[in-house]
């Protein structure tokens, strides 16, 4: 099999995952007064308590004064791509890493048969020796405003032995494993940035990726964890030197890591002298040197950072609201009214929330440059999007109408509440007009009872014992009706 990656080299790599930080805001508070002043000011602020590089996706610079190309070439979306980032690279990155005992590279694991069952020999041999080991120069954790951001490893891999593609792809995979032991660093840069956001801006949304509402017990669904990459994807560059080489690593590349699959395979650039290749955990920008420019083969990275952080919370919002709907019990006999105002509350609030955070998705691509969109488009296809899109819409429309039977039991409760009321208040009226009647028929001044009064009152108390009897089982009979 074909040489990738010579022993002693170094091969330039970036692992980019989606993770929760529980940091919620009001995102529609910042529509109307805008993101740009309070982000600036956030930026400042956390640059002065925490080490690293501080920025958000609206600036074109950072808080250190260092320029950063745009996302975008047709202006900036609603809702920033991400709400505010931290960059670790050179000194600082050293430092911190130092002072949480975390080192700098990374070791893959040695390569196994996985298949091959271990034997005593296996198991009284001296430690394997590290295939490689990726070396880090920078980490940036991106927060986005709805609970969601992802953490960006760049770097490179440094082969201990001579690496075909197979191998290095099994390196990338063992390396991707490992990146949630600095998970102490992506949660202390959370908690930062939790203690320093005004609590003001700062929502209730019973969503479980927010830490407010998981400290308030505020929500429903399966509790996950913060500061945890969910899955990693691996990004590497293939530079060649002349158009056969190019057309020859399009071919050996792609047919050895991806399956043998039209969408797996399809080139989402639109220059020809790069192309790019999306699959699930692997991606590819294959180019040749001196045609393309650095900013042309990072675009596939920053769509994948953002894809991949709506396609896995799109992901958790369906399983959560499974849970929800199958969690609410439509059959209780003797419905708990502040519950049932509970649960639709919160269903309400999931329902507004999430057409909120779609259309923030469908606003995305609107501001794309078209080798952006492209790549965006081919992941759809290859990631099936429009499925998960098709799942999460049956389950708002199932959340629409269980809220809608809920606001129809609550609507019962209390018709049986004032019903109950009406009861009670109409017997004691009844009573009080056959006491009156019993006086008026009894009275000491006639000297024998009136047939006709004795009759009126017998007639009374009949009307008044049907009347109520009448009341109660109108009242039943819409229960059963429900």
């Amino acid at each position: 099999m074909t040489l990738f990656l010579s022993k002693d080299h170094t091969h330039p790599v970036s692992f980019n995952g989606p993770i929760r930080t529980g940091l919620f805001l009001e995102s529609k508070r910042f529509l109307g007064i805008g993101y740009h002043e309070f982000q600036k000011e956030f930026m400042n602020t956390l640059s002065n308590v925490a080490h690293g590089t501080w920025g958000a996706s609206n600036f074109l610079t950072y808080s250190d004064g260092g320029e950063i190309q745009p996302d975008t070439t047709r202006g900036f979306p609603i809702i920033p791509q991400f709400f505010i980032t931290r960059i670790l690279k050179d000194s600082d990155l050293l430092e911190k890493l130092k002072e949480l005992g975390l080192k700098p590279q990374i070791d893959a694991a040695a390569f196994r048969d996985e298949n091959a069952p271990p034997t005593f020999e296996e198991e009284t041999e001296e430690p394997e020796v590290s295939p490689a080991t990726f070396l880090i120069s920078s980490i940036e954790i991106r927060m986005n405003d709805f609970g969601y951001g992802s953490v960006i490893f760049t770097g490179a891999i440094r082969a201990q032995q001579d690496l075909t593609i197979l191998e290095f792809k099994e390196v990338c995979k063992s390396i991707g494993k490992q990146l949630n032991d600095y998970s102490e660093l992506f949660s202390k840069t959370f908690e930062t940035v939790w203690i320093n956001t005004p609590q003001d801006i700062m929502s209730n949304t019973a969503f479980v990726s927010n830490i407010k509402a998981q400290q308030n017990n505020q929500y429903l669904g399966h509790q996950k964890e913060i500061g945890k990459i969910i899955s990693a994807v691996c990004v590497y560059e293939i530079p060649c030197k002349d158009e056969e080489s190019f057309q020859k690593a399009k071919e050996l590349y792609t047919s050895q890591i991806f399956i043998r699959d039209e969408k797996y395979t399809e080139d989402a650039s639109l220059d020809e002298n790069m192309a790019v290749f999306i699959g699930h955990a692997n991606h590819i920008v294959i180019y040749k040197e001196g045609y393309s420019s650095q900013w042309q083969r990072s675009l596939l990275r920053r769509v994948l950072q953002v894809k991949n952080v709506f396609y896995t919370m799109f992901e958790e919002i369906c399983e959560n609201l499974i849970h929800i709907n199958s969690s609410i019990n439509l059959d209780d006999a003797h419905p708990n009214p502040a519950l049932l105002e509970e649960k639709a509350r919160i269903l309400v609030e999931y329902h507004a929330r999430t057409e909120f955070l779609r259309g923030v998705y469908d606003d995305y691509d609107n501001h794309l440059d078209p080798q952006s969109l492209k790549i965006l488009r081919t992941i759809e296809e290859t990631w099936e999007t429009a499925d998960r899109i098709y799942a999460l819409k049956n389950q708002l429309d199932l959340a629409k109408n269980i809220h809608d039977r809920l606001v129809q039991d609550l609507h019962q409760v209390h018709e049986k509440k004032l019903g109950a009321f009406i009861l009670i208040f109409t017997v004691l009226g009844m009573i009080s007009v056959i006491i009156e009647l019993v006086e008026f028929t009894q009275f000491q001044d006639l000297s024998t009872p009136n047939p006709m009064r004795l009759l009126l009152l017998f007639t009374m108390i009949f009307i008044a014992v049907l009347f109520a009897f009448r009341i109660r089982y109108k009242a039943e009979t819409q229960t059963k009706l429900f």
